[in-house]
């Protein structure tokens, strides 16, 4: 059968050009991929040689080193800005003893007060608050306050700027007034109180040797 095949090539020109024409392209197309590979792998090497140098650059900065301290003193001014409480339901207590305080040196009287705890939704959950359409965070309660009082133009704006005075956070999620058949406001705020620390929640019982 080879034998066959030889003599064929030896006897038909065409037949010896259209094999050598077959190997010509296999040729060719194999040198193709391994060009198009080898510029890949030099260009995945050059972007990684220019993401070390930058990192490098970056690193050797005396910025990043200077801006570590700010960092920090923000931190633990944006931390000193949240409520305390031990549980809940002291967190509820709390907001409205000061919600109550505060109208009343506004010159506000006989407000409604409505203070509720948010459902707890951890920020690694994908789910939003219902409320207000984000995640709170898991070390946090979301104490919510709902408002509503007659009131002029100078108690309101007197509350309101009490609020904003205020040392530690408070919310204001929305505003309503209204005009008739009494000026009155009705509003929505929120406080957030950070949880105890676990050590202090649960303390370890100390083993008593027999």
């Amino acid at each position: 059968m080879l034998n066959n095949f030889f003599n064929q090539l030896r006897d038909n020109p065409r037949l010896r050009w259209g094999i050598a024409l077959i190997i010509g392209i296999a040729w060719l197309y194999a040198v193709l991929v391994l060009r198009d590979s080898l510029q890949e792998q030099t260009q995945q090497h050059r972007s990684a040689a220019q993401n070390i140098t930058r990192l490098r650059v970056q690193l050797a900065q005396p910025e990043w080193a200077a801006r570590v301290a700010p960092a920090k003193v923000m931190a633990v001014q944006l931390e000193g800005k949240l409520w305390q409480a031990a549980t809940p339901g002291l967190a509820q207590a709390a907001l409205q003893d000061w919600l109550s305080a505060e109208l009343l040196k506004a010159g506000i009287n006989k407000p409604q007060i409505n203070v509720t705890v948010l459902e707890e939704t951890p920020v690694n959950n994908p789910s939003p608050n219902q409320e207000t359409g984000a995640a709170t965070p898991a070390d946090l309660w979301k104490i919510k306050a709902k408002l509503s009082f007659e009131t002029t133009p100078a108690s309101l704006m007197d509350f309101l700027s009490r609020i904003e005075l205020y040392e530690k956070q408070v919310v204001v999620g929305g505003l309503t007034l209204r005009k008739e058949p009494t000026p009155r406001a009705e509003m929505e705020l929120f406080g957030y109180f950070q949880k105890p620390a676990a050590a202090n929640a649960k303390p370890t019982k100390e083993s008593v040797p027999l």
